[in-house]
């Protein structure tokens, strides 16, 4: 985490590294764990936003088998019903492990959640955002 209501998502695949920022603004964590769990049940596209006031970052996954393509996509405007979805710039473009993405998030979902000393504090850190422990806990399960 980056301090009280922000965090950088870091992404390593194939020896790359793309760093992703978030805030508070909206439920980044669960919209991720909830893409990783639509992917873990068999969905061949699926998609997840982590907010970065105004703007925010997207990643979309799409042709799902073994490997799903990934393209994370930033956006400066995610606010303004004029500029909304507009002028994506492409962060980062390939194919990635399902199971292996997977993994990795359960890994830092539980990360975040000792870094924040639990759900209260996650609740505190996110400004009231709950700790998307019901995704989590599916991708345990599942996994």
């Amino acid at each position: 985490m980056g301090g009280v209501g922000s965090a950088d998502l870091r992404l390593e695949v194939a020896g790359e590294v793309v760093v992703v920022h978030t805030t508070y603004l909206g439920d980044g964590l669960g919209s991720l764990l909830r893409a990783a769990d639509a992917l873990r049940m068999g969905a061949s596209a699926t998609w997840a936003f982590l907010p970065a006031e105004p703007g925010g970052t997207c990643l979309f996954f799409g042709g799902a088998d073994d490997e799903v393509g990934l393209q994370i996509v930033e956006f400066a405007d995610m606010v303004s019903e004029s500029e909304q979805w507009s002028g994506g710039r492409l962060r980062w473009r390939g194919r990635v492990g399902v199971r292996a993405f997977v993994r990795g998030a359960v890994v830092m979902a539980d990360e975040v959640l000792v870094q924040c000393g639990g759900v209260d504090g996650y609740l505190k850190a996110w400004g009231g955002i709950p700790f998307p422990l019901e995704q989590l806990e599916a991708l345990r399960q599942g996994g």
